[in-house]
């Protein structure tokens, strides 16, 4: 009774796996029907070239509509037919920074030993968050500062 068990409650697990990793050539087979996401795909790149100026007003809307109406990815295809395509967009990573805290350190540090000034220049405390806040960036950013350019 536990392999049945076991068949049964894997069995829409299999049919949903190979349903997901069908080839590309079958989805964008023209003759397949389009789903609900199909069509709303194409409404957002109809839209982007009405606002890149590509479309006009009237024709960007009676293509949503028969967007909207297409039943097959034949007839979808047949809207951007005569658009550029898509081109992804590049994710441009900004360069990262190094500072690992000190600047915090710096300003927090020059604080501190305003305070001390302005409360009488008796004994030098902020020397104690200077070594340890210090020693603790030094450990954290040590192989950064090592490394050679």
């Amino acid at each position: 009774m536990s392999a049945n068990f076991s068949r049964i409650m894997c069995h829409s697990r299999y049919h949903h796996r190979r349903a997901v990793e069908r080839p590309a050539a079958v989805r964008h087979d023209p003759t397949l029907r389009a789903s609900d996401t199909d069509r709303e795909s194409v409404v957002s790149e109809l839209r982007e070239h009405g606002a890149a100026g590509r479309l006009d007003v009237d024709e960007l809307e009676q293509r949503v509509g028969a967007a909207y109406a297409a039943r097959t990815h034949g007839d979808l295809g047949g809207l951007l037919a005569d658009l550029p395509a898509r081109t992804p967009a590049r994710v441009v990573a900004a360069p990262r920074r190094h500072d690992h805290g000190w600047g915090g350190f710096l300003a927090v540090n020059l604080a501190l030993v305003a305070i001390w000034a302005v409360t009488g220049a008796g004994y030098f405390w902020p020397a104690w968050v200077m070594v340890w806040w210090g020693f603790a960036l030094v450990m954290k950013s040590g192989p950064g500062l090592l490394r050679l350019r």
